[in-house]
């Protein structure tokens, strides 16, 4: 009996030990590793399949080819695995790569997965070359511990077109709205001057698509101390009691006032009840969601990150501009090399011809124009401010608009706010998750309200603004901005809160 209890157990921890092999051997490496030069692991979430050879596959093959001493061998996750997962998988096993993309530098760091690259950075001339907002949002204290891989902006897409026939004075649209130039209170009358949705035909106006993402921009425009970046983060913590977080609360509720309209998705999708209920945005703009409305030539403005190739080719002048006041956010990504790695300089080398390197970025531009038949393309923005460097890299990008953004920004013009949730330490649990414990009567079926679930329901006036300061009040603030100063000293980094 017992000796079948032994087998047993022997069986069932071979399977664990194949399972886990299973795991880490499928996201190894891919390529020849039988070379004299010094290899670096990569990882990252984006090289596609072998068959497709994308952009990023093709730069890893650049620098092979370029490198005398170094060579990348691609890890690639787990199909059906989360990338988080497969990240922790290979580091509880000792095989983390060397330099890996990631979803929260303040996560990585606090499991002592980050190398700091503080030395690298003052060291490499280039480095002053990333973009300022960037190259801070990685700096924590002084210390460095990403490197930027990657970045979009968020704004506005004008129908330009359309906005001239709404404007007043013989104005220009496109000088009206060129990135930096237009104030809150001159969008906001824009917006609201163009509705026209008293149509059955399908050929009607509005100004703009919705309000849902307002707030995580809008108080930074609205911002008078000049601290608040995206969100109410002010670099320090989360200020719930500024005076531009209730502003915002309330020019959101009055754009999406249902009864008012001034937004696509304030007008309701069907009219009436049961049998009678008849479909109300399809006859007003015709079928589709508000991306179709707006490529349709139905709408000022839409809301969306420079990724949205599909507005690049329409039939409107169509062009892509920064939020009121001068203000747009960037949606980043980032590398962390391994703190473990027996090669920094070469992981550093390797992260950096991915990223922001003028020699890298010189080899994708190669890529780009040596290979026009194979479907390659170039979304984000420069990681490079080097004037021959960022002009050739928007030649690749047909977008109007998005390079005088970009231009602006680095004459200090426009500011960039970078988007929280990738390097703010504790910003989802402060924006979304924090536990308040509190309920209130009509509100989510009388549920425990999030933090998140307060701010939107505020934002859509189920909530008043002195309802929210109430519960809201500043013992529950600082409890909040606890969660922020936890993950600071986890990171081993000094927490202030001014």
């Amino acid at each position: 009996m017992k000796q079948n209890y032994f087998k047993k157990g022997f069986l069932l921890l071979l399977v664990v030990l194949v399972s886990i092999f299973v795991l880490v051997g499928c996201g190894k490496k891919e390529g020849d590793s039988k070379t004299k030069k010094t290899v670096i692991t990569y990882c990252n979430w984006n090289f596609g399949t072998e068959e497709d050879n994308n952009l990023t596959r093709r730069m890893v093959e650049a620098f092979n080819k370029q490198s005398d001493t170094y060579r990348i061998e691609i890890v690639s996750p787990v199909s059906g695995v989360s990338y988080d997962e497969f990240l922790t998988t290979l580091a509880s096993g000792g095989d983390l790569p060397d330099v890996f993309m990631v979803n929260s530098v303040p996560t990585t760091v606090i499991n002592q997965w980050a190398y700091d690259l503080t030395d690298l950075a003052k060291a490499d001339p280039e480095w002053n070359d990333i973009p300022e907002a960037l190259r801070e949002s990685i700096t924590y204290n002084g210390h460095v511990y990403a490197i930027p891989s990657g970045q979009y902006y968020m704004g506005l897409f004008a129908n330009l077109d359309l906005i001239d026939d709404y404007l007043k004075g013989g104005q220009s649209a496109e000088e009206v709205f060129y990135p930096g130039n237009f104030t809150t209170q001159k969008w906001i009358e824009v917006v609201k001057s163009m509705r026209k949705i008293n149509v059955k035909d399908g050929s009607g106006v509005i100004g703009m698509n919705a309000v849902g993402d307002m707030i995580n921009w809008l108080p930074g425009v609205l911002d008078k101390t000049g601290k608040v970046q995206h969100f109410i983060w002010d670099g320090h913590k989360f200020d719930f009691s500024n005076e531009a977080l209730f502003d915002a609360f309330d020019i959101i509720a009055d754009l999406g006032d249902a009864n008012a309209q001034y937004v696509f998705e304030a007008i309701p999708e069907f009219l009436g009840e049961g049998d009678d209920q008849q479909e109300n945005r399809s006859l007003i703009f015709g079928p589709g969601g508000a991306g179709d409305v707006f490529t349709n030539g139905q709408m000022g403005f839409i809301q969306e990150g420079s990724w949205a190739g599909a507005y690049e080719n329409t039939s409107f002048n169509c062009m892509f501009t920064s939020y009121p006041d001068g203000k747009v956010v960037v949606a980043s990504d980032y590398f962390c090399i391994n703190k473990s790695t027996k090669n920094p300089e070469a992981a550093y080398e390797v992260a950096k011809f991915l990223t922001f390197g003028s020699t890298g970025a010189r080899a994708m531009f190669d890529i780009l124009d040596n290979n026009k038949d194979a479907n390659l393309s170039l979304t984000c923005i420069p990681l490079n401010t080097q004037p021959d460097i960022s002009s050739k890299w928007f030649s690749y990008i047909k977008m109007n608009g998005l390079q005088a953004v970009f231009e602006e920004v680095n004459k200090g013009n426009v500011t960039a706010i970078v988007e929280g949730n990738k390097y703010v330490p504790g910003f989802l649990k402060a924006r979304y998750n924090f536990e308040t414990g509190i309920s209130i009567p009509g509100v989510r079926s009388d549920a425990m309200l999030k933090i998140g679930d307060f701010i939107w329901e505020t934002c859509n006036g189920n909530i008043s603004i002195n309802d929210f300061k109430t519960y809201i009040n500043q013992s529950l603030i600082d409890q909040i901005n606890k969660l922020v100063e936890d993950d600071f000293k986890a990171m081993g980094l000094e927490y202030t809160k001014d």
